[in-house]
């Protein structure tokens, strides 16, 4: 399914042949929002040193926070993490999501 730029959101993902993807509070039609899906890839319910593609919806930062803590010591350093959350979910208006993104993965040690 392609997003308002046309370009489709598995291409966007860089969801390639062969992936290991696991995804964290996914909307149920997910993998259709996905289609077409690259042949072979796989979607595995817990992440691993072989997940390729991690994608967390999350609408809590303190959750975000532990779930990538523990995803920066399953995953192999090569994995990519993708993070989906409501625009309107900070609630300082002090506070902006390329601060707040910066550093939730800060805390996980990201950067």
């Amino acid at each position: 399914m392609a997003g308002y730029s046309g370009t489709p959101l598995v291409k966007k993902l860089g969801i390639k042949e062969g992936c290991v993807i696991h995804t964290i509070g996914a909307p149920r039609d997910y993998r259709n929002l996905l289609k077409p899906v690259p042949a072979n890839v796989r979607f595995e319910a817990i992440g691993t040193a072989a997940t390729n593609i991690v994608h967390v919806f999350e609408t809590q930062r303190e959750v975000l926070e532990t779930s990538l803590v523990t995803l920066r010591k399953t995953l192999a350093p090569q994995a990519i993490i993708w993070v989906s959350w409501p625009k309107k979910i900070i609630q300082s208006p002090h506070d902006d999501h390329r601060k707040c993104d910066s550093r939730v993965g800060a805390a996980a040690r990201f950067s």
